[in-house]
């Protein structure tokens, strides 16, 4: 059979699902994901926490996680007993039916708020409205479909990064502009998931994955915008297994045949945990589908389940772009862990002994962290604490037409959203009572930026690497350009279930340079649900 052909057959069949709906699961949200932390803590399990974008039912399988506070309903829909064709406006979803391990259950979206930004005039609004529906069949199947218009307004900062993307929202979609300000756009998740067992999984939706145990990832975050995939995962013992094949775009960069240009990637996250130590080993293949020369579409030889995929790539003769990495994690205490990431894109370590200087092509990123839970001996209130560092030119890709096969999709990265070349500091306290919480995010970023070169700085994961120097780059040459992101936080959750809520933040954002000096202050309140991490922390 045709090898192309072959790989169209085998996507058609792998995507059919997924190419025109898109999904979470357990969301994402940090002050969810904040909880889940709390209850492997408290039952002290061997769950592997470095895969986060997980089903409620593949850790139900395992029966170690008991749901025992108010917040906690928004873990997966409960299947036994009578439900209720309409709740309350505060308590459970919206609209459900319940029964024989089965469930149905449909919640409103809604944001409505107003903002004031210190660098604009008028008053701001938010508003976007949609249908959030969930189902579970047998306690084996499980489908969730989200679709969310917005029509939304942002501070100074973001709508300069907004339009310098081509007004694609960061997090987000794509949008069309009103008014010059007003973006208007549709998001849409979907996920099947299906447990036969508690050894296997098989997933596929549109959405995002976040690999790691930190409030960034540089293995692959929530920080661009959904795509198809389709996961497989198995356990057995202290090991969970998982492979992903994930679907990207170079939305706004580069067309073939009038539509943006594909890439495909294969990744494999092989995860050993026990109840004080987990490491999780990564590795990540990206392809380009599809250029003016030639249509590749899905590389069946990336079919291959095995992890550490390298040598078969250079068997193949294939110049696609790896990335290997691991996942560390180490509960130091019953109430709180360190971890880490190592992401190695490319290595070259002789040439840099050789000649006693950095080689451009030693491109990695380094993370380490620290979460607490009851700090200060106050319940409810966490900490964490995260250092990352990536080196220039990282989750970059090559000369030419090549740097398309970059670590982005949607025209953003898939790691942390300051790209490359940065030294960053996170300080989170997270605060919840019952209904009441509270966050307080401070984040420091030195980035070198681009000073005028003829050539990448190296921070830029569209500059490509021609004409760079092959020796002497450090993490932040250039313009040392300082970011300084402060957001104060205080909301009411109105219905845990579907996690409607009232909040009220204000945010600080400066950036500061020798031929730069920004700063913006921003207000906002309003009624939303609080599902997704729809920050502009950058």
């Amino acid at each position: 059979m045709n090898k192309n052909l072959y790989s169209h057959i085998i996507i058609g069949i792998v995507f059919l699902t997924v190419n025109t709906l898109k999904a979470q699961q357990i969301p994402l949200n940090q002050q969810v994901q904040n909880r889940l932390n709390e209850l492997m803590m408290e039952a002290d399990s061997t769950i592997f926490s470095g895969f986060r974008s997980i089903n409620w039912l593949e850790i139900r399988q395992t029966g170690l996680l008991h749901k025992s506070a108010l917040f906690d309903s928004v873990f997966g829909l409960e299947t036994s007993g009578p439900g209720n064709a309409f709740n309350h406006l505060n308590s459970g979803n919206w609209i459900k039916a319940a029964g024989n391990n089965n469930a149905f259950a449909l919640d409103p979206y809604v944001q409505a708020g107003i903002a004031s930004s210190g660098q604009k005039d008028n008053v701001l609004t938010n508003f976007s409205g949609g249908l959030r529906m969930q189902a579970v069949i047998n306690n084996k199947f499980s489908f969730n479909l989200d679709v969310v218009t917005n029509f939304n307004q942002y501070p100074l900062y973001a709508d300069s990064v907004i339009f310098s993307k081509n007004n694609i929202i960061p997090n987000e979609n794509a949008a069309s502009v009103k008014n010059n300000d007003h973006f208007s756009y549709t998001n849409f998740n979907l996920n099947f998931t299906f447990t036969p067992n508690k050894y296997f999984l098989i997933s596929t939706g549109y959405g995002k994955q976040f690999l790691g145990d930190g409030y960034r990832s540089l293995l692959l975050s929530d920080n661009a915008y959904n795509y198809p995939y389709v996961r497989l995962q198995a356990r057995l013992w202290k090991l969970t297994y998982n492979v992903l094949y994930n679907r990207y775009i170079n939305k706004n960069w580069y067309e073939v045949e009038g539509a943006a240009q594909p890439k495909y990637s294969a990744l494999h996250y092989l995860g050993f945990s026990t109840k004080k130590f987990q490491i999780g080993l990564f590795d990540n293949i990206l392809w380009l589908a599809k250029d003016t020369n030639f249509q590749r579409g899905f590389d069946a030889h990336y079919l291959n389940p095995f992890i550490f995929m390298r040598p078969l790539e250079f068997d193949i003769g294939s110049p696609d772009n790896a990335m290997i990495g691991m996942n560390l994690k180490y509960n130091i205490y019953k109430k709180g862990f360190i971890y880490g990431q190592i992401a190695l894109d490319d290595i070259n370590i002789k040439k840099s002994f050789d000649e006693h200087k950095q080689f451009y092509g030693n491109k990695y990123a380094l993370q380490l962290g620290i979460w607490n839970k009851n700090i200060f001996n106050v319940t409810g209130l966490s900490y964490r604490f995260e250092w990352n560092s990536v080196r220039p030119y990282t989750y970059g890709h090559g000369v030419g037409n090549n740097i398309s096969e970059n670590y982005t999709h949607y025209y953003q990265p898939l790691a942390d959203p300051f790209g490359a070349n940065f030294n960053e500091f996170i300080s989170l306290f997270n605060y919840t009572n019952k209904r009441w919480y509270g966050i307080l995010e401070n984040l420091y970023t030195i980035r070198g930026e681009n000073p005028g070169l003829p050539y990448n700085n190296g921070e830029n994961l569209w500059g490509g690497e021609e004409g760079v120097p092959a020796f002497g780059s450090t993490t932040g040459q250039g313009v040392k350009t300082k970011y300084s992101y402060n957001q104060l936080t205080g909301g009411y959750l109105i219905n845990p279930a579907n996690r409607l809520c009232i909040q009220a933040d204000i945010i600080y954002r400066g950036r500061n340079s020798s031929i730069v000096t920004q700063s913006e202050w921003y207000f906002k309140i309003g009624i939303k649900t609080n599902i997704y991490n729809l920050t502009q922390d950058f």
